[in-house]
């Protein structure tokens, strides 16, 4: 059974509305969290809460039992191919979360960061946000369990950027900002107002934090809290969503994957009204401060992220075993050339990014020497080197060794 926003039924039956704020607050399977909820430009505030309902424990269920379907094509997928899809999935993932929040940046600089070829200066905005996203993709541990961790990882993560924008937006209080500040809609309309003064934001991010932290509660579940109660209380002056954001997609690496924690904002950046909508809709006051709405509107886009790279990745080794079939009717030499081959197709796949010459070399077992060697000896039509940036990368020209 779907579950009803209290904001929706407010205004389709004003007396029933009230009866089942009631009974949904006072239900025994309702979690209370200690942040009250208030409207833009409205008098009232509301204890917030969530309820645990089917729908919940379905899509808990559901993605579970996605996150088992995924694993084994993960384990088996070719190396390279892997490693294609998931520097394609970092590249959308930092684009898509500087897009959201209008921060122009194009993948030409993301690669550039990636392969450090842009000098520090250059780059510097950029620099941090893709070194804290490699700490996801290396399973490295980073601390939220404070006030003070989470002020000093948005300072390592992105304030560099945030400053290079506006000087003023340099957190100005002992761990946040000192000062009101409003969010505006697309018309500059002002639409929300973070927790103000500082001394409310420490206690509410502290209370957010210990939600997000505690092992009682579901891990999507409360990433999804977490996320919506970082938006509300909006602790900086600016760069709040990207890492609010980031943060989801570190704790959703934790518990799934890394390639689905890097998938988050691409996913939210196409479907940016709904996003923004739904975190209106939770702060209306005639939805008196329940969060369900949003963790299921969060733990969709979870579920959908599932689905969507599942359908690519077996697209993709469908489409590589295809080729592969094809490499073997082929005049290629000896295995280490066929080899070189595949592994150059795997490139292919994603992007036309290629491999490196490290890719190839670690691959094939082989030393440097080697590989340039069969390089060389291959025709020069059939690969494809892209030699604008090192490390340099090679992939394989599929239309011409296939379709000549």
């Amino acid at each position: 059974m779907n579950y009803t926003p209290l904001k929706n039924l407010y205004y389709q039956n004003p007396e029933k509305w009230e009866s089942m704020y009631n009974r949904r607050f006072d239900a025994p399977h309702t979690r209370h969290f200690p942040i009250n909820i208030r409207q833009y430009n409205h008098p009232h505030a509301f204890p917030a809460f969530l309820c645990y309902t089917e729908e919940m424990t379905l899509l808990l269920q559901s993605v579970y039992r996605k996150q088992l379907v995924l694993l084994p094509i993960l384990h088996n997928a070719p190396s390279v191919m892997l490693s294609q899809f998931t520097r394609a999935c970092l590249l959308d993932e930092i684009q898509s979360t500087n897009e959201i929040e209008g921060v122009r940046s194009t993948k030409s600089e993301i690669r550039a960061v990636l392969d450090r070829t842009r000098r520090a200066s250059d780059s510097l905005h950029l620099q941090s946000v893709v070194d804290k996203y490699r700490k996801i993709l290396s399973a490295e541990q980073i601390d939220f369990s404070d006030c003070a961790s989470l002020s000093l990882f948005y300072r390592h993560f992105v304030l560099d950027e945030v400053v290079s924008e506006n000087e003023f937006s340099r957190p100005d209080g002992q761990l946040f900002r000192k000062e009101p500040v409003d969010i505006q809609s697309a018309v500059q309309k002002t639409i929300h107002r973070g927790l103000w003064p500082e001394s409310e934001i420490i206690s509410a991010m502290n209370s957010a934090l210990h939600i997000l932290n505690d092992e009682e509660i579901p891990c999507l579940i409360r990433i999804a809290v977490f996320h919506y109660l970082f938006g509300y209380i909006h602790p900086f002056y600016d760069g709040n969503g990207r890492t609010g954001r980031f943060i989801a997609s570190y704790y959703l690496s934790r518990e799934f994957n890394r390639i689905i924690a890097v998938k988050l904002s691409s996913l939210i950046n196409k479907n940016k009204s709904p996003y923004y909508e739904i975190f209106q809709n939770t702060n209306n006051e005639y939805n008196r401060g329940d969060l369900t709405p949003f963790v299921l509107w969060f733990m969709k886009i979870v579920e959908r992220s599932f689905s969507e790279t599942t359908s690519t990745l077996q697209r993709k080794i469908q489409q590589l075993q295809n080729y592969s079939v094809r490499l073997d009717s082929l005049p290629l030499g000896d295995p280490l050339t066929r080899e070189l081959y595949f592994i150059l197709l795997q490139a292919s796949l994603f992007e036309g990014e290629g491999a490196t010459m490290k890719d190839l070399t670690d691959t094939t077992e082989k030393t440097y020497i080697t590989v340039k060697t069969r390089l060389r000896e291959m025709p020069a039509d059939h690969l494809g080197i892209i030699n604008d940036r090192k490390p340099f990368r090679y992939k394989l020209n599929v239309r011409k060794v296939f379709h000549g």
